[in-house]
């Protein structure tokens, strides 16, 4: 699914609020049939584990890993083995057409690069939810069709319910349901057959 509006409407805050990462003033958040919105933050960080995944404008690459060493970083934390979570993020890595750049750091890496690694790192924990906050808001056209194909492709293989907020209306499209933002009030505005 698909959340656009204006900028300023609040599309990135309500991901936000929606994957746990801010707690609302008011309300109350169930993800996976938790009660997300009033656990601490290290029980939210606790609940998204494995569960959550997250494709960010900026990648959120840590500059000092390699692009294995980024992608293991979700696995380790959920007491994953190293070995296996090398094994594991280098499949990943593989799969998004970085088999050859596994080493290299951020820096190394092109804007696709970088945002394959991204996407790598959200699918590698085999999440059930994926958010995607405008995947493709820093990438050039043609990078950004590649990346977004890349997402799609990925999503139908896992299985993985992805939820995106894009200025971008010919990724919009692609959705199977696309949600207008604006004004405080979400509203379903169109249903696709992607």
């Amino acid at each position: 699914m698909a959340i656009v509006g204006p900028s300023g409407a609040g599309k990135s805050t309500l991901l936000a609020l929606l994957a746990g990462l801010d707690v609302p003033n008011q309300g109350e958040i169930t993800l996976l049939g938790q009660p997300f919105s009033t656990l601490s933050e290290d029980s939210r960080a606790k609940a998204r584990q494995g569960a959550v995944g997250f494709v960010f404008q900026s990648f959120q690459l840590l500059p000092g890993l390699t692009a294995l060493e980024n992608v293991m970083l979700p696995l380790e934390l959920a007491g994953v083995s190293v070995r296996d979570a090398k094994a594991k993020a280098a499949e990943w890595l593989s799969r998004v057409g970085l088999a050859e750049r596994l080493n290299h750091r951020p820096r190394m890496l092109s804007g696709g690069e970088q945002q394959r690694t991204a996407v790598a790192r959200a699918f590698v924990t085999d999440p059930a939810l994926l958010f995607a906050d405008e995947p493709t808001g820093n990438l050039d056209r043609r990078t950004g069709e590649s990346i977004s194909d890349l997402l799609f492709q990925l999503n139908a293989d896992t299985g993985a319910t992805l939820i995106l907020v894009t200025h971008d209306e010919r990724l919009a499209s692609r959705c199977e349901r696309i949600f207008t933002l604006d004004e405080g009030r979400l509203q379903e505005t169109a249903t696709c057959s992607a």
